[in-house]
């Protein structure tokens, strides 16, 4: 789909082409535990990334262990991904980790928590295999809280702290702090959408920034809930080297959910 500016007005984008297979499986000899795997494959014409433009055929090949224990929680996935890139190949991989534990026995049921993120970017000239990962239709919610997303997982390192609490059973509080890096210094800075927002050429920085942000979750009945996120994100070295200059970002947003 393609973004329009007004109301259900988004028309489809005929020059992509997604299919695959996913499966999911509880373990049994891990109590609360399950594993993902999946093949996704992707097609897309004028794909546009800092090595340059072409056709696009992506081939993505991952496993997800996820679960739940105790007060634990935890959530780790690996993807690697092959294919072409006009004339050359596709070599990128991916891998995120989050994991939390929730006092259950304290007021207001503190939960602790950490996640890491790395994805692979390109090395080299125009004439390399392109190494930037296509984190594939990603979630707004993907660093920070909130639906309104600055940047994407590709050519990226993550790592964000996170604290949570229940206030009552309906309402709760989590704030966190993500800090990101490029992983690749001859590769730029991508948005959600694998859209590159700034080119790496010349910039030899690799300090992305931060971005401090917390949410307020509020389930008002069994179909209805209210939510509300604000972030700041602190520019970084790279983004000041950059031309034009990036500037510190602040954002919010309010949203409603009902569910049938």
């Amino acid at each position: 789909m393609l973004n329009g500016t007004g109301v259900f007005d988004a028309p489809p984008d005929h020059g992509s082409t997604f299919f695959g297979g996913y499966a999911v499986h509880p373990i049994p000899k891990m109590k609360g535990g399950n594993i993902d795997l999946y093949y996704l494959g992707f097609a897309r014409k004028d794909a546009v990334f800092e090595i340059g433009s072409a056709n696009e055929l992506r081939h993505t090949v991952g496993g997800r262990l996820w679960g739940r224990r105790g007060g634990w929680s935890y959530d780790s996935e690996a993807a690697f991904q092959g294919g072409s890139f006009g004339a050359r190949n596709i070599r990128a991989w991916g891998t995120g980790h989050d994991t939390s534990y929730t006092f259950r026995s304290i007021r207001l049921r503190p939960q602790i928590g950490a996640s890491a993120l790395v994805a692979s970017g390109s090395h080299g000239n125009s004439q390399s295999d392109l190494g930037t990962l296509n984190p594939l239709f990603p979630t707004g919610y993907y660093f920070g809280q909130g639906g309104i997303a600055l940047l994407g997982p590709s050519n990226l390192m993550a790592i964000g702290p996170k604290i949570g609490l229940q206030f009552t059973k309906s309402l709760s509080v989590v704030a966190d702090n993500n800090v990101f890096w490029r992983t690749s210094l001859q590769d730029g800075l991508y948005g959600p959408g694998v859209n590159l927002l700034v080119s790496g050429q010349g910039n030899s920085e690799r300090y992305v920034g931060s971005q401090p942000s917390i949410g307020v979750y509020w389930n008002a009945s069994r179909h209805l809930s209210l939510s509300t996120a604000y972030a700041h994100f602190y520019v970084g070295s790279f983004l000041m080297n950059a031309s034009p200059q990036g500037k510190d970002v602040n954002y919010t947003a309010v949203w409603t959910t009902y569910k049938f």
